[in-house]
């Protein structure tokens, strides 16, 4: 084919890809970090998911989701290590496009669902000195899978924070 045929069809696919393409880009990069610090922050409780997590991020946000099997037992010994408490059904949550209560089958009522009672607690801190803001955990237990979604501190933030619970 000639090449300058092709040259229209580069410049659609470089304008499709640079209006959409730092989205795709940052949610394919951040994914792989989102899911190998929850399964870091899961393994520090004897809950190996490795390699089971899939996970995604809130467009540009530092922010996302992951979904794992986990058992009800899993998830008791999770609540009590992460020091989380019970998610108010009529509680306000950070919602997000995507998030876990947008995503089947957390949607429904039949799911355990817990929150960090602090915000940046001490039992959220990663590797490298980073940390998770907060996390929701949903539990659904007759699929035996788990969604945890979580939010990164930002980088450079101090211990205060005007963002309260």
């Amino acid at each position: 084919m000639d090449a300058r045929r092709l040259r229209p069809l580069a410049a659609l696919l470089a304008a499709a890809l640079s209006a959409s393409g730092c989205r795709f880009a940052w949610n394919l990069w951040a994914r792989g970090d989102l899911a190998r610090d929850a399964a870091s922050l899961l393994a520090k409780h004897d809950i190996q998911v490795a390699g089971k997590m899939k996970c995604r991020m809130f467009g540009t946000l530092r922010a996302g989701a992951c979904t794992f099997p986990l058992t009800a037992q899993q998830t008791t010994l999770l609540v009590q290590g992460l020091r989380l408490r019970v998610l108010a059904p009529t509680e306000n949550i950070r919602e997000f496009r995507g998030g876990c209560s947008d995503t089947r089958p957390f949607d429904t009522d039949f799911v355990r669902a817990f929150r960090t009672g602090a915000f940046r607690p001490p039992e959220l801190k990663l590797r490298e000195g980073g940390s998770f803001d907060y996390i929701y955990l949903y539990q659904h237990p007759m699929s035996g899978t788990a969604c945890l979604q979580a939010s990164y501190t930002q980088e450079g933030a101090g211990a205060a924070s005007p963002i309260t619970n």
